[in-house]
């Protein structure tokens, strides 16, 4: 079966699965949970991640960065820019322009919105040098870690449109390559093995790739609901992460 590709349903959405193999750290940790006799999940840390999109000569473009090999979670892993909350994020007030809307697609109160989106807005910046505001950001996702990871993240998946005005650079010391892409561009490379991107990362592409614009894609009003991937050994010995999207 191809990485990430639907299996089945049951009823609650599509499933989708992916293979650990590819990832060599990603495999040994995984085969190292399904061996321990006793299984302990571990902390949680809050987080963002912000699909930041334009229009290209082909359709959509969103800008990835492939994190640094030394990096402690997802290592050489194409990813969108995001980070974890800080303290300093819970202070963004609830009553902050777009904050409501914000809270209302991703199925929270302002409150609990608020800290992700001072995350996310802060890391946009610090990681691309592009300045959005709360009222940019769109919901998409809501992702959590699978349980066998040492290093855990609930992350809320948002997107906004890049500003006209200004430009993407690399700007992070976590990620040494960055840039635009076509999201079937990526997924092609990532089915052939050449680049290596997180379960939420992907399907967030194949959502992209569905719309012929970027801004068709920021109205859109995806179900948003708590995923996590559970890890499943398939009949024939594969470890695969198994996903029931909403």
């Amino acid at each position: 079966m191809a990485e990430g590709a639907a299996v089945s349903g049951d009823g609650s959405g599509r499933v989708v699965e992916h293979p650990v193999s590819r990832d060599p750290g990603l495999a040994a940790r995984a085969e190292e949970w399904m061996a321990a006799a006793e299984r302990v999940d571990g902390p949680l840390r809050a987080a963002a991640t912000v699909m930041l999109v334009r229009d290209g000569s082909a359709g959509p473009e969103v800008y990835v960065q492939r994190r640094v090999r030394s990096m402690a979670f997802a290592p050489s892993t194409v990813v969108f820019p995001g980070g974890g909350v800080d303290p300093a994020d819970h202070a963004l007030p609830p009553s902050t322009p777009g904050l409501a809307e914000l809270a209302g697609a991703m199925g929270v109160t302002a409150a609990e919105a608020a800290p992700f989106a001072a995350a996310a807005v802060r890391e946009v910046e610090e990681e691309c040098g592009v300045r959005i505001s709360v009222s940019d950001l769109r919901g998409r996702a809501h992702w959590v870690t699978p349980a066998f990871e040492p290093r855990r993240y609930d992350t809320w998946i948002l997107a906004a449109l890049m500003p006209e005005d200004q430009e993407a650079r690399e700007t992070s010391t976590e990620s040494d390559r960055s840039g635009w892409v076509r999201a079937a561009d990526l997924l092609t490379r990532h089915a052939a093995g050449d680049v290596r991107m997180l379960p939420p990362t992907v399907v967030s592409l194949q959502q992209l790739e569905a719309f012929d614009d970027a801004r068709t894609f920021l109205a859109d009003r995806p179900r948003v609901a708590r995923v996590l991937p559970e890890l499943v050994r398939r009949d024939d010995g594969t470890l695969v992460l198994r996903t029931v999207l909403p």
